[in-house]
């Protein structure tokens, strides 16, 4: 019997861009007074600094995504894909409506996030694993493994501030994809690294999809969402437009991104 893993029920997310006041002059004497009146004025919610513009980053959105699903996030940049994932793994809340998550989450979003810079790689796998609830023994058990799959066994010791952005993915995706995720989430992160790694990693994500995992994953490599994803959700301003096989919704997402002829 099939069960849901995440299921999206009317979200949004709205995110207020503050604009500077601009001067209706440009004499020196309001260039320099500027700062100054964007001080004493005030926003209708009392705040200062200049006046704010509300930005729905996504709009609407329902969807819902079944146990054991691999399913490709796309659309143009801007579109939502990156918003959606940190609401589904909790780092930010929509505005409105509401996500349910079935499962435990294991996400790896963008270079930079979820590693401590100052640790070791080696620091690095168990504080990842302490966050997602495993035991130091469990963790421990998947060490070796984890190493190497990223294949910087000999920097495994070195601070990952000294890591190279591919040598970061490399440990990065090996956590994330091998301390047994019931929910993978990936954006993009799979663009930066050579093609030979590239290729492991989807064999991976493969071997993890027959294991029972649910993956959503964003990415503007066609063959990547084709490979690895047999659905796609396509979103546009924020708003699904279109959700069916992957094959089919890249090949009507491919076709918007052509211009037509005159």
């Amino acid at each position: 019997m099939s069960r849901l893993a995440v299921k999206a029920d009317d979200v949004w997310k709205e995110y207020r861009i503050r604009h500077p006041f601009e001067s209706s002059s440009g004499s020196l004497k309001s260039v320099l007074s500027a700062p100054i009146h964007s001080l004493t004025r005030r926003n209708k919610d009392g705040s200062t600094g200049g006046e704010k513009e509300i930005f729905w980053a996504l709009r609407d959105v329902c969807f819902e995504i079944e146990h054991g699903e691999s399913v490709g996030l796309i659309g143009r940049n801007g579109a939502g894909k990156s918003t959606l994932l940190k609401i589904i793994s909790r780092i930010t809340r929509p505005s409105k409506g509401k996500l349910m998550i079935y499962e435990r989450v294991n996400s790896l979003l963008e270079i930079g996030t979820g590693f401590n810079a100052e640790l070791s790689g080696r620091d690095n796998v168990y504080l990842n694993g302490s966050f997602l609830g495993m035991k130091n023994q469990e963790i421990k058990s998947k060490f070796d493994e984890i190493v190497a799959f990223s294949e910087i066994k000999q920097f495994i010791d070195t601070p990952v501030k000294y890591y190279s952005s591919g040598m970061y993915v490399r440990l990065a995706f090996s956590v994330a994809a091998n301390l047994t995720p019931e929910l993978l989430l990936l954006d993009e992160v799979l663009a930066v690294g050579d093609a030979g790694f590239q290729q492991k990693s989807y064999a991976k994500m493969r071997e993890l999809l027959t294991s029972g995992a649910t993956i959503i994953l964003v990415s503007h490599n066609e063959k990547a969402i084709t490979e690895i994803c047999k659905r796609a959700i396509l979103l546009e301003h924020g708003q699904v437009v279109m959700d069916g096989p992957s094959e089919a919704v890249e090949k009507y997402y491919s076709s918007t991104l052509t211009p037509s002829p005159n």
